[in-house]
């Protein structure tokens, strides 16, 4: 009886480092009048109809609404004209909209645009422990 070939742990490890991280779109109320939505994968044509449900949700919710971007692998234009219009809306309604977090692609992306001068956009520094 001939048995498939298996893999090692290394190469299971290899192959899923390899595979697209699944598209996530997660509101989170931080309880103190602000919104968090956590991205996760790729945000394109496919995704972006659920991002634009959430942030719109979240734009009514609150008047500070941030997004976190550090697991976004890549963002293409629909992601972009998303993020643009809940810009618009931040701004005629007096509130904000913040981008935190943006790596690889999507910081490179966002930084080719006008995103930077139009959006608030901060930086992701990990919290260290007190006296460190």
């Amino acid at each position: 009886m001939h048995h498939p070939p298996s893999l090692s742990a290394g190469s299971a490890e290899s192959i899923r480092r390899l595979m697209p991280t699944p598209f996530a779109c997660t509101l989170k109320p931080d309880g103190w009048g602000s919104v968090w939505i956590e991205l996760a994968g790729e945000l394109d044509l496919m995704t972006c109809p659920i991002f634009e449900r959430v942030l719109k949700e979240a734009q009514e919710e609150a008047d500070i609404v941030s997004v976190d971007l550090q697991e976004l692998t890549f963002i293409d234009c629909a992601g972009l004209t998303a993020v643009v219009a809940a810009a618009r809306r931040a701004r005629a309604a007096q509130a904000r909209l913040i981008l935190v977090g943006a790596v690889g692609q999507v910081k490179r992306l966002l930084g080719l645009t006008e995103m930077p001068q139009m959006i608030e956009m901060v930086e992701f520094r990990p919290m260290t422990g007190a006296g460190q």
